[in-house]
């Protein structure tokens, strides 16, 4: 597993695997990358520090 982050665009990009890209969903701000037989490859969320990291920390406290 690999994780990256783009502060200019304020995106996280959370790669699972090395399989190619067969097509993307969106739920809300994640995009979520699928092989060609529905394996989840990567997951990329956006507005990480605006929108994602607020949410994560209501939901924790």
């Amino acid at each position: 597993m690999k994780i990256r982050y783009d502060k200019d665009v304020d995106a996280m990009m959370i790669i699972l695997s090395d399989k190619k890209l067969a097509y993307e969903s969106e739920v809300e701000n994640i995009v979520i990358g699928f092989s060609k037989d529905n394996e989840p490859i990567w997951l990329e969320i956006l507005d990480v520090t605006r929108d994602f990291l607020p949410k994560l920390n209501k939901i924790t406290k």
